[in-house]
């Protein structure tokens, strides 16, 4: 009986043991393939920097199970580059539009999410949450600000949700207590104090509706890659003249003040010479001079005098009669 026992004890103990190590195992992710780990719902890191990260995980749930995807999709990084590329966005009617993306931040998600489209089974979606310098955030100066969202490819269409857009990334938030929210299904109306947004028309773009709604959120783009290129063309063609019509602004604006103090000299000099005439008048009749030989220097100086004089009177500054007063004088000093 007592050897019974032990070996009774001894066979509980067993399977606590066991129990323990299995528990262990997949608390720290070494059992996954014990329970599946390595099935089509199991997540997969393809890119981490940081708080940054793009990864296959499994397709979230609106009001009912999502259809299947067409994974795994072969879409090249180009491609991804290109349509991403051509993205732009405002924040309201007023605003200028800009792009969703940076170069870098383009850079990065066109190899990653092309991995993972490539990685992905039918129950997978591919997920990301990227930090990238944006302009006019809040001034005319760079900002740091995330984007996030949730790619899929289905019925022929890359389907891009967008969960916050150029959103002020905080680098000592804690990502445990303040994740990042992906894009998902389910709609969820912004509340009154988020920031409000809309995609730019593009011709291979269309926006998925939910309950009669459109979603701004949700972009259905299509992947034919002439449609893209020439969407980057014209966007590139708009920055030039923007830019040509900008500089040409700028020399318009400094030719201008270029006459404004030109006018400005010479209504000073118009001034110099209605004091110098207002002086003569009142100044009493002197004895005649005795005329000094004129020097050559002072002989040139005379002659750019008259030459401004008469500068003034074409421009119609001063009248013939102050003209030929003042001329008459410079010619009385010779």
């Amino acid at each position: 009986m007592t050897q019974q026992r032990v070996f009774s004890t001894g066979r509980v103990l067993g399977w606590r043991l066991f129990l323990i190590a299995l528990l262990a195992l997949l608390m720290s992710g070494c059992g996954a393939s014990l329970l599946g780990g390595n099935s089509a719902d199991s997540n997969s890191v393809v890119w981490k920097h940081r708080d940054q990260f793009v990864r296959v995980e499994k397709q979230d749930r609106a009001n009912a199970k999502p259809p299947a995807n067409d994974h795994p999709a072969n879409i090249s990084a180009q491609q991804i580059r290109d349509i991403f590329g051509a993205l732009d966005i405002k924040f309201s009617d007023q605003d200028k539009p800009v792009s969703l993306f940076s170069s870098k931040e383009l850079e990065i998600l066109g190899d990653a999410i092309s991995t993972g489209l490539a990685q992905a089974s039918p129950t997978q979606d591919v997920t990301f949450a990227i930090v990238g310098i944006h302009r006019g955030l809040v001034s005319f100066s760079q900002d740091r600000a995330y984007v996030t969202g949730r790619v899929f490819y289905q019925g022929g269409k890359l389907n891009l949700i967008l969960g916050k857009v150029h959103e002020a990334y905080i680098e000592a938030d804690d990502r445990r207590t303040h994740p990042f929210q992906v894009g998902s299904r389910k709609f969820v109306p912004l509340k009154s104090w988020e920031t409000t947004w809309k995609p730019e028309p593009e011709t291979g773009l269309q926006l998925q509706t939910s309950n009669g709604i459109e979603r701004y959120d949700w972009l259905v783009l299509n992947t034919d890659p002439q449609i893209w290129q020439a969407a980057l063309a014209e966007k590139k063609e708009a920055k030039e003249t923007a830019k040509a019509a900008f500089q040409e602004a700028s020399q318009v604006r400094q030719e201008s003040a270029q006459v404004s103090a030109e006018q400005e000299r010479l209504r000073a000099e118009l001034e110099a010479l209605k004091q110098d005439m207002k002086s003569m008048k009142q100044a009493p009749t002197a004895a005649p001079a005795i005329v000094q030989p004129v020097q050559p220097q002072a002989e040139d100086s005379i002659k750019i005098r008259l030459r401004r004089l008469k500068d003034l009177r074409d421009e119609k500054l001063i009248t013939d009669d102050e003209y030929q007063a003042k001329r008459q004088e410079i010619l009385d000093n010779l």
